[in-house]
């Protein structure tokens, strides 16, 4: 049956005017809230930088949280990308796969759509690019032609990698990133096509890559396969690529991992001497890229939630107080016939106007406050460049000033909103059950945010501790007065080892000439500079080499005054001469491969078989550790060769002035023997110290910032509370004072009162932080996570605090006249 015209238009009519009546109240409401705010500017200020201070540090936090681990990585359906690695049991995990077991996944599996490998990208994999233009040195990754279509991404000009690019004698191709297109090439388009120098060889430029596209990350060339030759194609020592997958419609990662597992026990099976004891990893590509920083971001994530209810908490206080001041003009209200839902929806107006003007505020304090924050402890974090106040932060900024608006505003509004007696519109002057009503829960308030005031201050603690540990750590040789920098010889320029080798020599000769300079040494890697190299090994000589029992450690080469430079400490034995530097038949170790693979024995003189070349090396020295991949992480062992000959290396030299003021004369002297030798990472050693810790530094100052901001809350909320308890309880003390009260015991009575609250806080926060802080564990650095000397200090200092906030209300209510009291009441 359908229904008439005129029904309908009387219903939508009806809609419409209710629409209209309930518009026009909700900006009545919303222009007498205003007006109230503004009536009270000290108090709406109070109230407003507070909520800001929490919403601001929640969106901060959360703006980092999403664009590190939430956000989904540029490519197409990039949650079925999987990273898949090798490890060898025996601990080397090596972080790659050689590339015949990449050939075997792909041509074995079935769970994956389509598979690509990469060479393992380090700050040591640079190129050195030739042409019309001056020397570039760049970072370069080696794809198979698979790579850009796994991903979704193709060149924006030119081609990218075909098959027949991958095929050892295939002509040399490489791309370029937009950035090095427009800052080298001048974004020309004649310059597709023609050739330039990679490393000294011709290579044919096909392609720019489009912008924004930086996979691997700080990639500016990428080349195809071919350039590994055919003996590379082959190579099963080398573990150097990451091999990504797409995973087929309705499996795992487990799944994925399990059968990839498969393939390489029966490849273990196959070669024992390459790929036995070698394991599978199977990860998403998301954790691969951002690393080990989730659990710090969470807990930073956690800590600003808890800053958000102390600020709400201290909110709550104040609007309960200024409920009860206008208890009267609320009853009036009820009585000419504002009904509980009306009265209810007025003060949620006047809550939620506090709150978007909180809001907005607290906007400019996220973007602001943690751009500043990420400025001044240097710290690194992975896919952070592309930070901005994008649409999901702004939408979970508006959720949190929802849920604020909640959290702040019902309480008070129910208790404003609530039936009135018709002697409260009488009764003039407000009672003393006025100002004790609703006590306890303005006390439970203040419990609730001591408690959470003191978990976020043990974590700081615990942080605090753990970084002062840290800081006294020693790296195993002197970093003062070091200036650190790295070359890079074309390989067209310098094509043998010994021609490396004669200009090291040569730039060696005129850097020790240098004023100021007191000694110079080269080495592969440095310590503290993000790169690594390792080796595997046999202990003792034999004809027959079973290398599926071969050992691993980290591996440098080093000129021969290296120790000396860096003032690492000759335990055993000798250092290297220029002698071994020729013979290259000698071996130094750290103490922690002595331990670990000569527990019982003195291995000076002892043999291990070196797996790159077969070639015995002979242990003369033993060196003292050195924590080169940081100062929290233990020693690893570590074998030293001498630097013969190289295409990339560090240069390290000890000064007797500021080093960073050497670095241009350095410059300058590296350019005199050769300017196309590119120089590059330019910095001293302690500043690359300093950038080693910078994630645990970043931690430190923001729990501290926001355990300082949560007891200044804590304290200011106290302070409040009892301040109105007094300013209620006004004729109470006056009574008091007149039957003969000394001040002081007024004193008691208030900061007792107080203290009480105090103490019921703490121990619930003890409480919740002894729950809490385990989840920080992975953080802290020889402490532990129930430190019981944290957890005292920090109650200490918060129970001090608290007694100072309590002072204050309590000193105004000695001074209180008992005439004047009793008069005004």
């Amino acid at each position: 049956m359908e229904i008439p015209d005129f029904r309908f238009r009387a219903v939508v009519g009806a809609l419409m005017n209710r629409f209209a009546r309930l518009l026009e109240d909700s900006l009545q409401d919303l222009r007498f809230g205003l007006r109230q705010l503004l009536r009270n500017p000290l108090a709406s200020a109070a109230c407003v930088l507070t909520l800001a201070l929490g919403i601001g540090a929640n969106a901060a936090i959360f703006s980092a949280v999403y664009t590190v681990l939430l956000r989904p990585l540029p490519f197409r359906d990039a949650d079925h990308l999987v990273d898949l690695t090798e490890y060898k049991s025996r601990g080397v995990d090596s972080g790659g796969v050689s590339y015949p077991d990449y050939l075997a996944w792909k041509a074995q599996n079935t769970v994956l759509e389509e598979t690509a490998a990469y060479f393992l990208v380090k700050a040591s994999n640079d190129i050195v690019l030739g042409g019309p233009f001056s020397t570039e040195r760049e970072r370069y990754a080696t794809v198979t032609n698979s790579l850009f279509s796994i991903l979704g991404v193709q060149p924006a000009i030119g081609r990218g990698f075909t098959a027949s690019d991958e095929l050892p004698g295939g002509e040399r191709v490489f791309l370029v990133s937009d950035a090095l297109w427009r800052g080298v090439f001048g974004a020309d388009p004649r310059a597709i096509y023609q050739n330039y120098l990679l490393d000294g060889e011709s290579y044919t430029l096909i392609g720019v890559m489009p912008a924004g596209f930086d996979f691997p990350k700080g990639c500016g060339i990428w080349v195809p396969t071919s350039t590994l030759g055919e003996s590379g194609r082959h190579d099963r020592i080398s573990h150097a690529y990451h091999v990504l997958g797409r995973l087929r419609p309705g499996t795992n990662l487990s799944q994925a991992e399990a059968q990839i597992e498969i393939i390489q026990e029966g490849l273990g099976k196959a070669y024992p001497n390459t790929d036995a004891d070698w394991h599978v990893r199977a990860q998403p590509l998301l954790n691969e890229i951002v690393g080990d920083v989730q659990t710090s971001l969470f807990v930073l994530l956690g800590a600003v939630g808890f800053i958000l209810l102390i600020a709400c908490t201290n909110v709550v206080n104040l609007m309960l107080a200024r409920a009860l001041v206008r208890e009267k003009e609320f009853a009036i209200r009820s009585a000419l016939g504002a009904d509980r839902v009306r009265l209810l929806r007025q003060n949620l107006t006047e809550t939620f106007a506090l709150v978007c003007i909180s809001g907005l505020l607290a906007v400019a304090f996220a973007k602001w406050g943690l751009e500043l924050t990420v400025r001044l402890t240097s710290v690194h974090l992975p896919r952070m460049e592309s930070f901005r106040l994008n649409v999901p932060v702004l939408a979970f900024v508006s959720a949190i000033a929802v849920l604020a608006t909640i959290l702040v505003g019902v309480v008070p509004a129910l208790h404003a909103s609530r039936p009135h007696s018709q002697g409260t519109i009488r009764d003039i002057r407000q009672s003393d059950e006025v100002g004790v009503r609703g006590g306890r829960l303005r006390g439970a308030l203040v419990v609730s945010q001591v408690a959470l005031a003191l978990v976020l201050l043990c974590g700081a603690g615990l942080m605090l501790r753990s970084f002062m540990y840290l800081s006294r750590v020693s790296p195993g040789f002197q970093t003062e007065h070091l200036l650190t920098m790295k070359i890079a010889l074309p390989g067209g320029t310098y094509p043998k080892l010994a021609q490396t080798r004669a200009y090291l020599d040569r730039l060696m000769e005129r850097l020790q000439t240098l004023p100021g300079v007191q000694s110079v040494a080269a080495a592969s890697t440095l310590p503290f500079s993000g790169e690594s190299d390792w080796g595997t090994f046999l202990i003792g000589e034999g004809a027959t080499a079973d290398w599926a029992k071969a050992s691993a450690a980290d591996w440098r080469g080093v000129s021969a005054n290296f120790f000396e430079t860096l003032h690492i400490p000759l335990m055993r034995g000798r250092e290297f001469t220029p002698a071994d530097e020729m013979n290259q038949n000698t071996l130094i170790i750290n103490e922690a491969m002595a331990r670990k693979f000569w527990p019982k024995t003195d291995p000076i003189g002892k043999t291990i078989l070196n797996r790159a070349n077969g070639s015995p090396l002979e242990i003369i020295g033993i060196v003292g550790d050195v924590k080169g991949a940081g100062l929290s992480a233990q020693a690893k062992p570590e074998m030293y060769t001498p630097l013969r000959g190289f295409w990339y290396a560090f240069l390290v030299l000890r000064t007797n002035q500021e080093p960073s003021k050497m670095a241009s004369a350095v410059s300058g002297e590296i350019a005199a023997v050769d300017r196309g030798v590119p120089v590059y990472q330019v910095a001293t050693m302690d500043q690359l110290l300093s950038a080693s810790v910078a994630t645990q530094r970043f931690n430190l100052f923001l729990l501290v910032l926001f355990a300082a901001l949560a007891l200044g809350l804590a304290a200011v909320g106290i302070s409040g509370v009892l301040a109105f308890g007094v300013s209620r309880r006004t004729r109470e003390i006056g009574i008091r004072l007149a039957l003969g009260a000394h001040p002081r015991d007024v004193l008691r009575l208030v900061v007792g009162q107080g203290m009480q609250l105090v103490v019921a806080g703490i121990l619930l926060g003890i409480a919740g932080a002894l729950a809490l802080t385990r989840l920080m564990a992975s953080l802290l650095y020889r402490v532990s996570p129930t430190d019981p000397a944290t957890f005292v200090v920090v109650s200490v200092l918060l129970a001090l605090v608290a007694l100072i906030a309590c002072y204050v209300p309590a000193r105004r209510a000695m001074r209180v006249d008992p005439m004047v009291a009793l008069r005004t009441e």
